[in-house]
């Protein structure tokens, strides 16, 4: 079974995007380290963002306001690191790899920025560490940022709703049961997945397991966008349960 916290393959030229929730500084500054390690030794630019920190393995800190401009929306958030990542490419670096204490930032509408950027980083060479002091965050809320990472480290969220490698469409991965139910709502709310022709189609090939409940809100949100939802997935069991419920508004295809 894999684990829900486990990040997604990606292609080589793709990022990674991992939340981290820490328990304290040493554990922040640890696994920012060992995070650099990796970085650097793929040859990519480096970049420390977060308020009152140290100097990481020769990595200086910049301010939060610096790289996330108060009032800036979701979309423009991504271009400013959309540009970073070709800056750095420009200066023959392989890609950019970053850690950030997002903390200070933590609200509902930052949950559909950490979407966007997923689905950036799923196409592009940049990397992404972001992290979140556990003791301050709200649990239901660290879940939502959790979930839409491509990896994380917070239990109980069984499942991850993220960018699909090399072309950013919606995927699942993971379990898809009665614990996640109320996260999986909010979830794709904040992402607002596109729908292209009447359908909204979601790449499930990394789906362990899906209830029932699950099928329905999906179901559910699909209709009340007008649209009908595809679920694309291996899992026999998905595709015998909307036929036996006779669910509306969705459709299971066997990939």
């Amino acid at each position: 079974m894999r684990a829900a916290g486990l990040p997604v393959a990606r292609p080589a030229s793709a990022g990674r995007h991992l939340c981290w929730a820490y328990a304290d500084r040493a554990d922040f500054l640890a696994t920012a380290r060992r995070f650099f390690t990796e970085g650097r030794a793929a040859g990519a630019a480096l970049r420390l963002v977060g308020d009152d920190l140290p100097d990481i393995d020769g990595v200086r800190p910049e301010p939060l306001g610096s790289s996330f401009p108060p009032g800036a929306d979701p979309a423009a958030q991504v271009e400013i690191w959309a540009s970073a990542t070709v800056a750095a490419l420009a200066d023959g670096y392989t890609g950019l790899w970053v850690v950030g204490d997002a903390t200070p930032l933590v609200s509902p509408a930052f949950v559909a920025y950490e979407h966007l950027i997923d689905r950036f980083t799923a196409q592009h060479p940049l990397s992404g560490l972001c992290a979140y002091d556990r003791r301050v965050v709200d649990p239901a809320l660290l879940a939502d940022l959790a979930c839409v990472h491509a990896g994380h480290n917070v239990p109980g969220v069984p499942f991850r709703l993220h960018a699909a490698a090399g072309t950013g469409h919606l995927a699942l991965s993971g379990e898809l049961d009665a614990t996640g139910a109320a996260t999986l709502v909010r979830a794709l709310e904040w992402a607002a997945p596109a729908v292209v022709d009447g359908e909204l189609v979601v790449e499930a090939g990394s789906l362990d397991f899906v209830d029932h409940r699950s099928l329905l809100q999906l179901a559910s949100y699909a209709r009340g966008r007008g649209a009908t939802a595809v679920l694309r997935t291996p899992l026999p069991a998905a595709a015998r349960l909307v036929e036996l419920l006779r669910v509306p508004g969705i459709r299971v295809e066997a990939r």
